[in-house]
């Protein structure tokens, strides 16, 4: 490994300081336009709807991403490639650059990919019967989909040094130690820029308070710069670490400090400063936000979708209340949201199991409280009876008998409509008969996790899973003017940022302190938007 190094770097020790300026100007400039071309797919992707510009500056960003290491490479032999030279060795190796980027974008998809993941999943379509399957089974092929990547990552990083080798100017001797420690290399330099980057949203979060909304708007957009600043160099400088780690290079060459063209400097200067000013002034932000209970409860304070619970909860007035609904033995529906009754009963039973007259002699207990099961006609009736607005999820199991769906939208379809509640699912089949069964009764479809357009699967408003949320996906949705709920978000933290995503409105378990956050004034809390702006690159 020393040795390799040795031979490697004496080759430098032929050059004159002005070769080895030019040559780090050279290799800083290079940098710098890639990550021009970046923010550019940041800007331009914002908007869903564009395709042909997206996907031509993607194309060019693979393209200048294999000339710029092509140009790398070479630096390691102290050789300095002509413009030409260089665009020949990248085309001599097309289909294994293809390879490379492909695997590249799937190894970083799950991370942010620098802030283009959700910019590339939001154009994805794909047909409904794919979508339905992969998220009523989304637990089984998450499984395989981690193994699957695991298996992508160990392979990645065995080949990527004999890739690098492939595609180098000149051979380079194997130096496989290399790959391991660019790992360690990796990580802590991804940990400084991100604790540096959450040290400027402390910044706003601090000033949030102090400053007149006049100063806070322009520092905020300033922090922005900054954040985007402080990512962009440690990701160029950890891809260059990876780079030399995985060839057995120093981790460094020349100096960090060089300057690329002042041209491409202003460029760069002023995409990162438009990048900045979108992501604080993008819209929607902060959007009037409706409270949704989850499961009914409110804080603890009863047993999940239980008239106890509905009652305390519905004296906080929110504009819905979100309940479950199962199908028992005798076609009839029980409140409730696990397909088994072991956590809140102790009892290994299904729903599908017992009648309803046997679900409600259970007794449930949950948060140190105690109560019994409920029937959908008792839970209705009493939601009617105080005026408050239901949002029913229905559950779907392969025990259901044919036509549940149809027949609930027959017996409940007008008095829901008339009552004004919604209905939405995890199963797009819920949504389209439903639909077809009863057009006015407003019907939404729950996403498991955000990874196709949502134009893919038409409904009346969506109820996106928080983790994976992006503006990206509330914009689509927007565009098309619906709304979109976001579930289940129980932090402050949590729901300050979902605030400034510009949701319709939250699905809490904690709905007094949801109703909080939303009356605190929008300049206090500005800092969620510098937030969801770092979280977008990882």
């Amino acid at each position: 490994m020393v040795g390799c190094e040795r031979r490697r770097s004496n080759r430098l020790f032929l050059w004159t300081g002005d070769d080895l300026m030019k040559m780090e100007k050279q290799l800083v400039t290079g940098w710098a336009g890639v990550v021009v071309l970046l923010t550019s797919l940041r800007l331009v992707g914002t908007n869903p709807t564009t395709y042909g510009w997206f996907g031509g500056l993607a194309v060019l960003t693979v393209v200048l991403v294999a000339w710029q290491i092509t140009r790398v490479l070479a630096s390691w032999r102290g050789d300095n490639l002509t413009v030409k030279a260089t665009w020949w060795l990248v085309w001599r190796h097309w289909w294994r650059w293809g390879l490379a980027m492909a695997w590249l974008t799937l190894l970083t998809l799950p991370f942010g990919l620098w802030g283009l993941s959700s910019r590339l999943l939001v154009r994805l379509r794909l047909p409904v019967t794919l979508i339905n399957f992969v998220g009523l089974h989304r637990h089984v092929l998450g499984g395989i989909a981690i193994m699957g990547y695991l298996v992508l990552a160990i392979a990645g990083g065995y080949y990527l040094p004999r890739f690098l080798r492939r595609i180098a100017p000149y051979p380079l001797p194997p130096c496989q130690k290399g790959w391991w420690r660019s790992g360690w290399w990796g990580i802590g330099g991804g940990f400084l820029g991100l604790f540096t980057a959450e040290l400027l949203v402390g910044v706003a979060w601090w000033s949030g308070s102090r400053l007149p909304e006049s100063f806070g708007r322009p520092m905020t957009v300033g922090l922005a710069f900054l954040i985007w600043t402080v990512l962009s160099t440690v990701g160029v400088w950890l891809f260059i670490g990876v780079l030399r780690l995985a060839g057995g290079q120093p981790a460094a060459f020349g100096s960090p400090w060089r300057l690329p063209d002042w041209r491409l400097l202003i460029l760069l200067i002023l995409t990162g400063g438009l990048n900045a000013w979108q992501a604080v002034n993008q819209q929607p932000q902060f959007m009037a936000t409706a409270i949704i209970s989850h499961r009914g409860v409110d804080a603890g304070h009863g047993v999940q979708n239980t008239l106890g619970a509905l009652r305390h909860v519905s004296k906080q007035r929110p504009a819905y209340v979100e309940m479950d609904l199962h199908e028992t033995k005798d076609r009839h529906w029980v409140v409730l949201h696990d397909e088994n009754l072991q956590q809140l009963t102790q009892r290994s039973v299904m729903p599908h199991d017992l009648t309803l007259k046997q679900l409600q002699r259970l007794v449930v207990r949950e948060n140190g409280y105690r109560d019994h099961l409920v029937g959908w006609e008792t839970y209705l009736r009493a939601a009617e009876a105080k005026h408050q607005r239901l949002l029913v999820e229905m559950k779907t199991t392969p025990q259901d008998t044919p036509h549940m769906i149809q027949r609930f939208a027959s017996q409940y379809g007008q008095r829901l409509i008339h009552d004004h509640d919604a209905v939405h699912s995890l199963d797009y089949r819920v949504v389209t008969r439903l639909k077809q069964k009863v057009p006015r009764l407003p019907v939404g479809y729950i996403t498991p996790f955000n990874w196709v357009s949502p134009r893919s699967v038409p409904a009346d408003f969506y109820s996106f899973q928080r983790i994976s949320l992006s503006q990206e996906f509330i914009l689509a949705a927007a565009q098309q003017r619906i709304n979109t709920y976001v579930w289940t978000p129980d932090t402050s933290v949590a729901m300050a940022r979902m605030w400034a995503l510009g949701t319709n409105g939250q699905i809490t378990n904690e709905a007094s302190r949801l109703r909080w956050v939303v009356h605190q004034p929008v300049a206090t809390q500005r800092w969620a938007v510098l937030q969801n702006f770092v979280l977008s690159y990882i």
